[in-house]
């Protein structure tokens, strides 16, 4: 043990009223038992013979009246500086109701970090030690708890040389022991209540995360999705990995510069002149699709007739091109990869299901973005057969009725462009939450005599996968009176 170090022994005593049974209001109990404590400073591990200090206390007494149910905790704090060879201790009493106890010796707490020994050792392990006599010297204090605060004698101990009493004070060093022991509850109490908040929070977040990552970021449907990502579920929320849809006018701006484009390419490569019936096979018109709104018959005559060609001609792509942008039953006719359009297809079942499957199509579709959107139509690409099927249906219609001044190639390469950004559109309508359809008759308010030659895209649900009532149109329908 080094000069200057101080050790503390904590000697805890409690008296309780000897009476359990008396009546509430009953005259207090006096209760003075007297408690002898030994104490004994050493060095660990064994008190002996290691022992460097060893005295007899001053007896802690009973202090007070106490009326039964009531106990009284008396604890005693000795320090002992050694360069100084002072002992001064304190005692805090406190009471409070309690079910009554006997008086318990707690015994003495030596401090485990800081080896001490006993003044009755021979070998002199502190300078000094044996030919220098503890004194204690009487002083008091209290320390408030709970109930009523009683004062305690506090003896202090100086030198046998009869200088001045030195060290410190007892109830100071108790005070300060009691405030570092509160302070550090309280600190361990804001550690835990921190930690436990943000973990709380995180959670909720994690939940909230997985349940609202696509949301709208304005009114309708937002047309780029973003990376679903970390928050696990949480600490990778999805809201971190899935994209944010795109927005409402890059959707109707795509819609529109397809039907334009093909506008465009009827107005550029096919003539007005007559042309002998016999080179239109109507196996040929039905083979552009199913369910269409007018007959095979009457798409026939609006081929023929000079001045309905160019509408029927619009009418004939864009009916192609549209019912391939959209999932459907045949994979291998679909602009979608071939491995997307089979999955797409499956009953929407319940709203949890739909919202589920919303997700799946946005992480899906990311996932997808370096074959399909950064680098598409590679010779693997799935969708370069569906685009050739497609070609070859529309040239057994429009070969016909081609203009010879202009190259035939650049003609077929145009068709396929627009064939090849309808196939990049059906991705990026894929990659939404929302879904989708095509409009062509209800809803557009087609008289008799009038033909929608091109559709109006509709919002079927929304970015959480949820039904809209009535669809929402994104884009407007082009129709054309049949009389010329």
């Amino acid at each position: 043990m080094s000069a200057g170090d101080i050790q503390v022994a904590i000697l805890s005593v409690r008296q309780a009223s000897p009476n359990p049974n008396a009546a509430p209001n009953a005259a207090p109990t006096w209760v003075t038992p007297s408690v002898v404590a030994s104490i004994t400073f050493y060095r660990p591990p064994a008190p002996t013979p290691a022992t460097i200090l060893h005295f007899t206390s001053p007896g802690l007494s009973g202090i007070g009246s106490l009326k039964p149910m009531e106990w009284h905790t008396a604890g005693s704090f000795y320090l002992w500086n050694s360069n100084e060879n002072v002992v001064r201790w304190g005692t805090m009493i406190s009471d409070w109701a309690q079910l009554p106890t006997q008086i318990v010796d707690a015994g003495i707490t030596i401090s485990a970090n800081d080896p001490v020994s006993s003044a009755t050792a021979t070998s002199g392990a502190v300078a000094g030690s044996s030919s220098q006599a503890t004194t204690f010297e009487a002083a008091s204090t209290a320390s408030p708890t709970q109930g009523n605060t009683h004062a305690a004698p506090k003896p202090t101990s100086s030198s046998s040389g009869g200088g001045s009493a030195k060290g410190i004070s007892g109830g100071a060093v108790a005070g300060t022991a009691i405030g570092c022991l509160i302070a550090g509850a309280l600190i361990a109490g804001l550690v835990f209540w921190f930690c436990w908040r943000r973990q709380k929070l995180s959670r909720a977040g994690d939940y909230e995360a997985s349940s609202t990552a696509l949301v709208p970021q304005e009114k309708g449907f937002a047309a780029k999705a973003i990376s679903l990502g970390s928050r696990s579920p949480a600490t990778s929320p999805m809201s971190d990995i899935l994209p944010l849809p795109v927005e409402d006018k890059a959707v109707s701006g795509e819609i529109s510069k397809i039907c334009n484009s093909i506008k465009n390419h009827v107005q550029s490569y096919y003539h007005t002149d007559r042309v002998n019936a016999a080179l239109l096979d109507l196996d040929d018109v039905q083979a552009i699709g199913h369910d269409l709104p007018i007959s095979v018959g009457t798409i026939s005559t609006l081929l023929g007739n000079t001045a309905t060609r160019e509408i029927a001609l619009r009418f004939c792509i864009a009916w192609v091109v549209c019912s391939k942008i959209l999932p459907g039953p045949d994979s291998k006719a679909s602009l979608l990869p071939e491995e997307v359009d089979k999955i797409t297809n499956v009953h929407r079942g319940s709203k949890a299901h739909a919202s589920s499957l919303a997700r799946w199509r946005v992480l899906t579709a990311e996932l997808m973005q370096s074959t399909y959107v950064r680098d598409p139509f590679t010779a693997s690409d799935s969708r370069n057969g569906s685009i050739a099927n497609a070609l070859g249906t529309l040239e057994n219609i429009l070969r016909p009725y081609a203009d010879s001044r202009m190259d035939n190639g650049q003609r077929r390469r145009n068709l396929e462009e627009i064939l090849k950004r309808s196939a990049l559109f059906a991705f990026t309508l894929f990659s939404q939450p929302s879904t989708w359809d095509f409009d062509w008759r209800e809803g557009q308010g087609v008289k008799s005599g009038e033909l929608c030659i091109f559709p109006a895209l509709v919002q079927l649900s929304d970015e959480t996968g949820q039904r809209v009532s009535p669809p929402r149109p994104f884009s407007e329908a082009v129709v054309r009176r049949l009389d010329g």
